[in-house]
């Protein structure tokens, strides 16, 4: 029995991307000033810090409508979004960025490396921005993120963290959140997918080989972190839903797991090892059998 592979390639169906209403989900609370407003492919926080809103990476245009609502649902204003923190440079966590900045205003965040691939492979992004329905496009970065840059608003301090990898500039990001008199350390690693650090993608991509070996030291330079609550940029990297239903279950405290960070990185770091050996044709299949509707709510799923 093979458990299931949350990191492989993940994109739902066309069926699903053709009507993205279908990915909406509800927003909700997770902890303090934290709140999830993405959809069931893609992960979006917002940071309520007291002098404006931080959004953690956003979806693709044909998303953005439902991320809209759910920031109005949680009783937010789109045009208090003072902060756009970008992960990493794909569409599918950068498309709408310029949607939002023409409507907020905000300032963005991206990786210095990932900014400078964007500007230097113009064909590459345009490409992928075409990938996804809508119009979905590249964007110039108003920061460019540094290892160890703090971003700082209100209430919030984001400590960035170069980990390498599923793009060449990948971001994770730790801050630190209160509730109740009680302070939560939060971690998102970010970009855990791994198909796009195969030997054929780096070649296609025109990206160096270098990058499988960056990707396990990135998993090795952020073990150390204490997590409380562990976010992913995609649902299936954290559970999100499944937590929520726990939450409205009756479960408060749902969201935090000081295990979950090294359990994380652990099944990242072996399914990274396995996937380095694998022919094309074994990687083809484990794509086949660990597919994104075969995640959704069935978080211990188990090919047969």
């Amino acid at each position: 029995m093979e458990k299931f592979n949350r990191f492989g390639n993940m994109f739902p169906p066309k069926e699903m991307l053709d009507r993205s209403y279908l990915l909406a989900e509800e927003p909700f609370k997770i902890k303090g000033n934290l709140y999830s407003i993405g959809n069931t492919w893609c992960s979006s926080h917002l940071i309520d810090t007291g002098e404006g809103l931080i959004i953690l990476d956003v979806p693709c245009i044909a998303e953005m409508p439902y991320l809209i609502d759910a920031i109005w649902r949680i009783g937010f204003d789109p045009k208090d979004i003072k902060y756009i923190i970008v992960s990493h440079a794909h569409v599918d966590h950068y498309g709408c960025v310029n949607a939002l900045k023409q409507i907020s205003g905000a300032k963005t965040f991206m990786g210095k490396i990932d900014v400078k691939d964007m500007k230097e492979s113009l064909e590459r992004f345009d490409d992928m921005n075409k990938s996804q329905h809508g119009f979905n496009e590249s964007f110039v970065t108003d920061v460019e993120l540094e290892d160890g840059d703090i971003v700082e608003l209100g209430n919030t301090k984001i400590r960035c963290v170069l980990t390498p990898g599923h793009t060449i500039g990948t971001m994770s990001h730790f801050w630190d959140l209160e509730e109740d008199g009680k302070t939560y350390h939060v971690g998102i690693y970010g970009g855990a997918g791994f198909g796009s650090v195969s030997t054929g993608a780096l070649k296609r991509m025109n990206l160096p080989l270098s990058l499988q070996e960056e990707f396990g030291k990135s998993i090795d330079k952020v073990w150390n972190e204490n997590v409380d609550i562990m976010l992913g940029n995609h649902p299936f990297h954290n559970d999100i839903y499944d937590k929520h239903e726990r939450m409205i279950a009756g479960e408060q405290d749902a969201f935090v797991d000081s295990s979950e960070w090294k359990r994380f990185l652990t099944e990242l770091r072996d399914g990274y090892t396995r996937f380095l050996k694998m022919s094309k044709d074994e990687v083809d299949n484990m794509y086949k059998r660990s597919a994104f509707l075969n995640y959704r709510n069935i978080h211990n799923f188990e090919n047969n």
